[in-house]
């Protein structure tokens, strides 16, 4: 018998000896001291963090095996929680001849009830890269100490009904799942294979395929390919694969990979990443080319597909029925192509984007990289089209062109055979665009614009041959002139008035002259305050000058004053009610003959030095006050019904808000509440007097002739006077 043989004999049978003394100890004291001791040196001489065992058991029969309770491996320092992984209990086979050169192995180690918290710091630490301990003697593995280091390898690893949660602060990305089975085989080789299955609410999701070796090795290349399926509501939602090789993942740096998937509902994602906000679109496919390091990817190539999306982000009311995106490489600009409807109106846009580079760049950092934009809204041959550069603090972009129509939603203008032609230059970052702060970006841009249209509606209102001619400059921005015809009632009518939002001084400067404007009444109403009586069109007169940035400023330093008149229309009985009392004989609507109200505006007061309006069975006058910034009324009324030849009134203060009106009777100079009943109900027609007042001296349409009056229903409309 060789020396050689007899020594490794001897070993061997030293270790077996060893081993047997542990598990006498373990079966004495319920605890593996020394077995612990190694594994917690290890991992810490391994990863830099501190492995916690509460307790270690080691067994002989029928294999030797270890069974680990209340392990915990701790957090990068600063963290809110203690612990990146915590499990119950941790089992695993435990390899005898490693135990001779230092090294404990594990194989098919089992997890009970694994916790891991992944995490990435705003500055971009994240505690899933563990950092080994330096050796101080090259070479050997030696300790300061004089000892050798104990090394951990895992050839295996099972889990079953675990969890995972991850929370990106440099991202901005969080989230959570249940992982219901993980199995990683080959973790003592080159090549590791990976099976995760997994839930998160009514979302289920797999994860299968290899990579290199786990953990990585520093600065070894590190391949990996993977595919992944995603289910909602048990059906299958999508899938997708990704292959390709990671530099050196430890340092979060060097990769090239290549992404391929399709989902059917983007937003089934969104049961496994509920705070997504992903828009509405369906038959989502991708292919990509990423390239890059750490935080700085790169696309290489993209090609995205999808189908009836959403984009009301982008254009209130725009959905389109296909969207592709393209680019071949790098250095090839990227193709848009959108089809669908803006509301019922089929548009179509196409175009170009930067190259892939510029894109990518301008998405990374839009206040500092300029991107090329060539893009065209068009239906059938007509478009309009924006070229030049966008963000960057370097934005310069020409527009020009015609559409049959364009709408800009439900409520809102929409313009028929649209024309529009001009420039603009701005300095301003991508942040003013996005927190929609027109004073910053007036400060910053110039621009011409004329902008036309054969006909505009809104809402109720029409006008024709419209047009505006638009300039920023000086830090002012002027619409004057701005024409239009009137339509209906108002033909013929020329409607002019200016705009001008001047942002020169250190509060901005709102000032709007219309002489006159015929515009939606609810627009109007909702604008100064007044309560929603009437439905139509109102032709608006006057000069409001208004100090701030937004609508709760202007509310309060609002000056100037305004007429509002209309002929035609009707009256809501529903407001009417809340305003003059409940159960007065009017329900739906009234045809209305004329109604006229002139407004003078300080210090966050409309001040409605008079109020009328005649309507079937009604006639009323008042005058009163708004506050603009809570809507709170002090309005007095004098109401009068006709019934016949007769008619019945009472006066009525009201007093509330816009939203909630509280009306009452009101008693007169003598303290006395009364109502008149009796008398004729013609007092003369107030329509043309009401209406001049209201117009201040401008011209409008005539109101029409009083129609006769119409018996009944005086007693219910007493009734509702007197609650």
């Amino acid at each position: 018998m060789s020396m050689k043989f007899k020594t490794k004999l001897g070993l061997a049978v030293g270790g077996i000896a060893i081993l047997l003394g542990g598990t006498v100890l373990a079966s004495a004291f319920t605890d593996a001291d020394w077995m612990r001791t190694r594994l917690a040196e290890a991992v810490e001489h391994q990863t830099g963090r501190t492995l916690r065992i509460d307790s270690l058991h080691v067994w002989l029969l029928p294999y030797p095996w270890i069974s680990a309770q209340g392990v915990g491996l701790s957090n990068i320092p600063g963290s809110p929680n203690r612990e990146m992984f915590t499990a119950n209990e941790v089992r695993a086979r435990l390899a005898i001849s490693p135990l001779f050169h230092h090294r404990v192995v594990l194989d098919d180690v089992s997890l009970s009830d694994p916790h891991l918290t992944l995490e990435r710091t705003p500055d971009g630490i994240a505690n899933w890269i563990l950092t080994p301990q330096a050796s101080s003697s090259a070479g050997n593995g030696s300790s300061s100490g004089g000892q050798q280091h104990w090394n951990l390898a895992v050839a295996s690893l099972h889990l079953r009904d675990g969890a995972a949660a991850w929370n990106d602060e440099r991202n901005h990305i969080t989230g959570a799942a249940d992982l219901d089975r993980v199995d990683l085989t080959g973790l003592d080789g080159t090549m590791s294979k990976i099976d995760v299955r997994g839930h998160h609410g009514k979302g289920g999701f797999t994860l299968s395929g290899t990579t290199g070796p786990l953990p990585p090795i520093e600065g070894q290349p590190w391949p990996l390919n993977l595919s992944a399926t995603l289910s909602a509501d048990k059906r299958k939602a999508g899938q997708i694969q990704i292959g390709g090789v990671v530099a050196d993942p430890l340092h979060d740096a060097g990769y090239d990979l290549q992404i391929n998937g399709t989902i059917g509902q983007l937003r089934d994602l969104e049961t496994v990443f509920p705070n997504a906000g992903l828009p509405d679109a369906t038959a989502v496919s991708l292919q990509a080319g990423i390239t890059g390091s750490g935080r700085d990817p790169s696309l290489r190539m993209l090609h995205l597909r999808a189908g009836p999306t959403s984009l009301d982000r982008l254009m209130s009311g725009l959905r389109t029925s296909a969207v592709t995106l393209d680019a071949d490489d790098t250095d090839q600009r990227v193709a848009v192509s959108l089809t669908g409807q803006l509301d019922t109106q089929p548009v179509t846009v196409h175009g170009t984007l930067g190259t892939l580079a510029q894109t990518t760049q301008a998405l990374r950092t839009p206040d500092v990289s300029p991107m090329p934009v060539t893009l065209s809204l068009g239906q059938g041959d007509a478009s309009i089209t924006v070229d030049g550069v966008a963000g960057g603090g370097k934005t310069s972009l020409d527009v020009h062109g015609a559409l049959p129509a364009l709408t800009f939603g439900a409520g809102k203008p929409g313009f028929q055979g649209l024309r529009v032609d001009g420039h603009m230059t701005s300095s301003a970052p991508l942040g003013v665009l996005e927190k929609a702060d027109p004073a910053a970006l007036l400060r910053t841009s110039d621009a011409i614009l004329d902008v036309s249209a054969r006909r505009m509606s809104w809402q109720s209102v029409a006008w024709e041959a419209v047009s505006a001619h638009v300039v920023v400059s000086g830090q002012k921005l002027t619409i004057d002139p701005l024409h239009g015809n009137g339509t209906g009632n108002t033909q013929g009518i020329a409607q002019s008035g200016r705009i001008i939002y001047d942002a020169s001084g250190a509060v901005p400067r709102l000032t709007i002259t219309a002489a006159p404007f015929v515009l939606p009444t609810q627009m109007v109403q909702t604008s100064t305050g007044m309560p929603p009586l009437v439905n139509g069109s109102m032709q608006v007169v006057g000069s409001v000058t208004a100090d701030g940035a937004g609508l709760d400023e202007w509310e309060q330093t609002a000056t100037g004053h305004a007429g509002l008149s209309m002929v035609g229309g009707r009256v809501d009985g529903k407001a009417l009610e809340a305003i003059l009392g409940r159960n007065i004989p009017m329900r739906g609507t009234l045809a209305l003959r004329c109604f006229g109200a002139h407004l003078q505006l300080a210090d966050g007061v409309a001040t409605i030095g008079r109020l009328g309006l005649e309507a079937d069975l009604l006639s009323l006058t008042g005058h009163g006050t708004v506050k603009l910034p809570n809507g709170a009324l002090d309005l007095h009324l004098f109401p009068r019904i006709g019934v016949g030849g007769a008619s019945a009134s009472s006066p009525v203060a009201v007093t509330g808000t816009v939203d909630t009106p509280q009306p009452r009777l009101e008693p007169g100079a003598d303290g006395r509440f009364a109502i008149s009943i009796g008398g004729s109900s013609d007092t003369g027609d107030q329509c043309p007097d009401l209406l001049a007042t209201a117009r201040e001296g401008s011209s409008g349409p005539a109101a029409a002739p009083p129609a006769a009056n119409k018996a009944g229903g005086i007693m219910n409309m007493l009734k509702g006077l007197l609650r």
